[in-house]
């Protein structure tokens, strides 16, 4: 899928003056649950990415007329979404899956998927850029956010929640046309070992180093 450069730039200086300009109207924060996270966004927001459910666990979104084609050219939609780790767990990574269809030659889909981190400072984000791969007539765009060992999760250093920006981008020019239909985010959250675990866990390390001194003694 190929379209022209120099057209896309003029479609996103567009697009970025008007979601400047635009206001936001909020309609509520909607809930959802899925394995050991909450997800989190309002639903005033949800815009082209159309209804939102959570499908084995992930966060799915079914989009409603998220399309481009010759007369439009340009199109595009943004959503943030907060994930929370369940009490006990800690948050380590995301992924994004992305999929549709499209006719013609000149059509394109790509996006950004940002995690921003909201317990310490918002100065600390992953974004990746992905674009659509084709194939006879559909494509899939796919990213993955795997969160840093340390310098996260404020004071503590605990992850346990990160707001999700997703921006999505479809392009299509001439005689061509770009759909997208689906969308989904998945959540990986971690067990956080308990305090008593903790103790066992050092008690067994202690009594080990306690044998091995007394079989070095004896060797001796």
């Amino acid at each position: 899928m190929t379209i022209n450069n120099n057209r896309i730039r003029a479609a996103v200086l567009g697009s970025a003056l008007a979601l400047l300009s635009g206001a936001v109207v909020a309609a509520g924060t909607t809930t959802f649950a899925g394995d050991n996270v909450s997800y989190q966004f309002d639903a005033g927001d949800l815009g082209l990415f159309g209804s939102a459910s959570v499908v084995g666990g992930k966060l799915v979104f079914t989009p409603a007329g998220f399309t481009a084609d010759g007369t439009s050219f340009f199109t595009s939609e943004t959503i943030n979404v907060t994930v929370s780790a369940d009490p006990g767990y800690v948050l380590a990574g995301f992924s994004l899956l992305e999929t549709g269809s499209y006719t013609g030659d000149s059509a394109y889909a790509t996006g950004t998927f940002t995690a921003i981190d909201i317990e310490g400072t918002t100065g600390n984000q992953l974004p990746v850029s992905f674009n659509g791969v084709n194939a006879s007539g559909t494509w899939t765009a796919g990213a993955l956010i795997t969160l840093p060992a340390s310098g996260w999760g404020g004071v503590d250093g605990v992850v346990t929640s990160v707001t999700l920006t997703l921006s999505n981008q479809l392009f299509a020019a001439d005689e061509s046309s770009i759909l997208k239909d689906g969308v989904s985010i998945s959540a990986t959250a971690l067990a956080v070992p308990e305090a008593d675990t903790y103790a066992m866990l050092l008690a067994g390390l202690g009594l080990v180093g306690f044998m091995t001194r007394r079989r070095t003694g004896r060797a001796v």
